[in-house]
């Protein structure tokens, strides 16, 4: 591709991120929070929803609200093909995404280190998660990069 287009990709790429957390703030902290937030790349303030807050701290064991980093940021990647996503998160985030959200896991927590981590999600999954978790996930867009490119001769 054209370096100018390349260079334009990624100025839109990064325009349409601005709404994702300059910083990712754990489970733990928003639970003591007492207006749980967090700032965007753009610098605008965005809120968690109590509730959500309070479902995860329900469905997450104690001991693994210190590795639940919130929001949990999903990318669409065009470079994995039609309607696929990945999770930009820990191998904790993901389980409860498949685990507990999606439900591709049988899996219970104490069983989290034979687990085998997945981190694509297909499209209907994604609907699930931020219909279940709208203040607590978020959606970002990645530009394929590649690896490997012929030089002219």
């Amino acid at each position: 591709m054209d370096s100018n287009i390349d260079k334009l990709l990624e100025h839109d790429i990064a325009s349409i991120n601005d709404d994702l957390p300059r910083e990712r703030i754990s489970l733990n902290a928003l639970i003591a929070a007492e207006s749980p937030q967090y700032v965007t790349r753009n610098g605008e303030t965005s809120a968690f929803c109590k509730e959500e807050i309070a479902k995860l701290e329900e469905i997450v064991p104690r001991k693994f609200h210190g590795e639940i980093w919130l929001p949990i940021v999903i990318l669409r990647r065009i470079d994995y093909g039609l309607g696929i996503h990945t999770v930009a998160g820990n191998k904790v985030e993901l389980f409860l995404i498949q685990h507990l959200i999606v439900g591709d896991v049988d899996l219970e927590w104490d069983k989290l280190p034979e687990w085998k981590m997945n981190d694509q999600l297909a499209r209907p999954h994604v609907q699930v998660l931020r219909r279940e978790l709208p203040s607590t996930t978020c959606i970002g867009f990645t530009m394929a990069v590649e690896t490997s490119r012929e030089k002219p001769e």
